[in-house]
């Protein structure tokens, strides 16, 4: 009997563990919640009750938001020499009258 016992509380913790594993559901917000807001205040409640309903992942939201953003490097580019202008026989022609 006492096998017994202990093959359902293991059973019973076991069951107890699996249910703490498994995702929790996600609240949802009411649809019309979101899509009848048409106000700053009604916006405003719509958001205050997500956050409530949701602390967690908003605060990590706004967590993310206020990480500085890694410096962005830029590289000058190299100078690049122009060609010098093709003499023309006009040019040559100027230099030798010089």
């Amino acid at each position: 009997m006492s096998d017994n016992n202990n093959n359902n509380n293991n059973e019973a913790d076991f069951k107890k563990q699996l249910d703490a594993l498994k995702p929790k559901k996600k609240i949802t917000v009411p649809v019309g919640l979101l899509d009848n807001a048409n106000n700053y205040d009604s916006k405003l409640l719509a958001i205050k009750i997500v956050a409530d309903k949701e602390l967690k992942r908003t605060v990590l939201l706004f967590k993310n938001m206020l990480k500085p953003e890694p410096p962005v490097i830029v590289k000058p580019e190299p100078e690049v020499k122009k060609p010098e202008p093709k003499k023309t026989a006009l040019d040559k022609a100027k230099f030798w009258k010089k």
